[in-house]
């Protein structure tokens, strides 16, 4: 349950312009799934419900932003290391099939990181792949999980 490690370098490679910017392009990165898949912002107590304007003007979006990438970052950091990667999966899966967060939800971040990664910079050849096997290790992890 890992990535090679040049898989995990061009991932790396490539989301370090992203989280260099951490604050603005983890809100830019969450607005953008919210418009992109509107149910999505469902999932989350302080947005439920609230428009994308709302959600702009949410002094919570920086906090739900920050935690996701903070989190998004360790997979990255670690994403070569199989052991670090198992545990940490299994936490994440089991963490968000509590909040009724499932596989499709990820399906939806997979099909759309990758775009996302490359509008803040142009990423390395190979990086979208690597990305599609991080999340799908993400994915996997919750349907495993029942989720």
């Amino acid at each position: 349950m890992s990535l090679s490690a040049a898989e995990a370098d061009l991932a790396g490679k490539s989301w370090a312009p992203v989280v260099a910017n951490k604050d603005a392009n983890g809100d830019a990165f969450l607005v953008a799934l919210f418009e992109k898949f509107p149910d999505s912002a469902n999932f989350f107590a302080d947005f439920k419900g609230k428009s994308i304007a709302d959600i702009k003007a949410s002094p919570k979006l920086r906090d739900v932003s920050s935690r996701i990438f903070t989190r998004l970052n360790e997979f990255v950091n670690n994403a070569a290391d199989a052991g670090k990667m198992s545990a940490m999966l299994s936490q994440f899966a089991k963490e968000h099939v509590g909040f009724g967060v499932g596989s499709a939800q990820f399906e939806n971040v997979r099909s759309m990181f990758p775009a996302y990664v490359a509008s803040v910079a142009a990423p390395p050849a190979g990086a979208d792949a690597a990305w599609s096997k991080l999340f799908g290790l993400i994915i996997d992890a919750l349907k495993a999980a029942g989720k």
